[in-house]
């Protein structure tokens, strides 16, 4: 859900109760375009040699509402636009972060290495195009429909002056996922093609899941922490700043399990308390149940040290790797998203958490959850414990929120890492189950036309496809004493949020650009053949990551 752009910090968290002030983000008046030419530097993916386009044009201007938007238009133009919609931003600061004004992303950026494929676009032929996605009060938040909207006025614009853009693509990360959606829903006519890298599908079944987390946190360390009972209460910066003080709870027991690996017994609840069973396991439930994933930007879940000595405890520290992160996403999305909906958006008072634990996962990772008694005594106290009711009208207002009917001839191609700790992988699932959903019932009506002989519809073709990034076996490091290495170099693939080689980057866009060509997918033969090229895309066409928990 949110960008590249959020960073937080175990410390930040800590720190962000701290908070007494926060300015709003200021509203740009309209100005009028101005455009230059000059030369963009880039580097190829694969070889890594600098090059520079000339004769680029640049453009920057406001749309109607005051948002900035830019394009880049190369002299070797050759008629496909890509226009980026970025994720999630905060419209109010915390430590590390500072509401962004103006341009931040122009075209795919890697969160990790801070690279982008710009110039690459530009040196294939391909124009870019962006804006900020401010809303006309000057905030960001959550405000997919104001996005559509101004998506809408941007492409027609654009495509109004450059009479030359023959094919548009619509692409974007994180939560841009809803709008890009939405919009080719709404807006057929104007893209050819679309997609999302790291892209969220829905918010609800996602925010369900982080609000979940924040549950299990409060039942097994913290009883005071609210969670997502306390998101929407207010409005704007007080409420900004109660969501913040929920994260600093969690920021506070995250901190306290960095430094002994959760290996203290667990304090809450009275029913748990002399039982044996570290704090460690019931956060490896909790991930479980919410569907964190198991490997981390350092952790493999694979390899073992003295002092991690079994796959199932790298496990544990990939997930405590990957909370924060998590709560962080869920706490500022879930406030944003709170304020539309109200408070009482999360109610658990149905939720089995039971059936949440896969049977796999309670076998694979068995020892790390302290074994078959510890696990059925969590689970117990998870199912007794007191639960949280929501406001009905909220709860409503939440499935409701960003509803799409996933009904569209524009093809999709989604990108997205096998280990995403923020916008979970089962995303991606859920958007290509739904898209083929909708394909073979309308091949079905097809089909059953062309058996009357009365063929009024064209054959539909396959609407979406996925390309999944994954992490190298092994490469967890660990320093002289038997601990994980955690501030080292990072996976190189599979891993963190929108963190993608350029190479696995330009694969997506050239990829998109001939699904707008052509009008459908590019065929199952190509796009083996480029995943097979790009070192580290999954090559295994029965391939299917893990559903979302809590699957809409």
């Amino acid at each position: 859900m949110k960008s590249k752009k959020i960073k937080v910090s175990i410390a930040a968290v800590a720190a962000a109760s701290l908070i007494s002030s926060l300015a709003l983000v200021g509203t740009a008046s309209a100005a009028t375009e101005t455009c230059t030419k000059g030369s963009v530097t880039g580097v190829t993916a694969s070889s890594k040699a600098k090059f520079t386009v000339e004769n680029v044009e640049t453009c920057d201007g406001k749309l109607a509402n005051g948002a900035a938007y830019r394009t880049l238009k190369p002299a070797t133009f050759g008629g496909t636009m890509f226009f980026y919609v970025h994720g999630f931003r905060p419209s109010f600061p915390y430590p590390g972060y500072t509401p962004p004004k103006g341009i931040e992303e122009v075209s795919p950026t890697s969160a990790n290495t801070g690279s982008d494929i710009t110039g690459q676009m530009l040196k294939a032929g391909f124009a870019v195009a962006t804006w900020d996605r401010v809303s006309a009060n000057g905030m960001h938040g959550w405000n997919v429909d104001d996005s559509v909207v101004m998506l809408k006025e941007f492409v027609q614009n654009t495509k109004a002056k450059y009479t030359d853009i023959k094919k548009t693509v619509v692409y974007g990360s994180s939560g841009g996922g809803p709008i890009i959606q939405k919009f080719a829903e709404s807006n057929p006519t104007l893209v050819n093609s679309m997609g999302t890298f790291a892209g969220l599908t829905a918010v609800g079944g996602s925010l369900q899941s982080a609000c979940d987390l924040f549950y299990i946190l409060s039942v097994f360390a913290d009883p005071t922490i609210k969670g997502c009972a306390a998101f929407g209460v207010s409005k704007g910066v007080a409420g900004h700043i109660a969501a913040l003080g929920e994260l600093s709870k969690a920021g506070a027991l995250l901190t306290a399990w960095s430094k002994n690996l959760g290996s203290p017994d667990l304090e809450y609840p009275a029913p748990l308390v002399g039982s044996g069973i570290p704090q460690r396991s019931a956060l490896l439930l909790a991930g479980l149940l919410v569907g964190l994933p198991t490997k981390s930007a350092h952790m493999d879940g694979i390899s073992t040290s003295a002092v991690i000595p079994e796959q199932s405890i790298n496990a544990t520290v990939a997930v405590l790797e990957n909370t924060l992160e998590a709560l962080a996403t869920g706490t500022l999305a879930g406030q944003a998203v709170g304020e539309l909906t109200g408070p009482g958006f999360y109610d658990n008072t149905k939720t089995d958490f039971s059936a949440l634990l896969a049977e796999e996962d309670a076998g694979r990772f068995n020892l790390g959850l302290s074994g078959d008694s510890a696990i059925a005594a969590m689970l117990g106290v998870l199912k007794a414990a007191p639960r949280v009711k929501g406001d009905p009208a909220a709860v409503a207002k939440l499935a409701a929120q960003d509803k799409v009917t996933y009904k569209t001839s524009v093809p999709a191609i989604l990108l997205s890492n096998e280990a995403d700790r923020l916008v979970f992988v089962g995303n991606t699932v859920q958007y290509v189950d739904r898209r083929t959903a909708v394909y073979e019932a309308e091949l079905a009506k097809y089909e059953a036309q062309l058996a009357t002989g009365k063929v009024t519809m064209k054959r539909p073709t396959l609407g979406a496809v996925a390309l999944y990034a994954l992490t190298p076996e092994t490469y967890t490091k660990f320093t002289s004493t038997g601990l994980p290495d955690l501030t080292g170099p990072k996976a190189v693939s599979g891993i963190d949020h929108q963190s993608f080689t350029q190479e696995q980057m330009f694969t997506w866009v050239r990829l998109l650009a001939m699904a707008a060509q052509n009008g459908q997918l590019p065929s199952s033969a190509t796009i083996a053949r480029y995943e097979t090229n790009t070192p580290y895309l999954n090559t295994d066409p029965d391939f299917r990551p893990a559903e979302l928990k809590h699957n809409e």
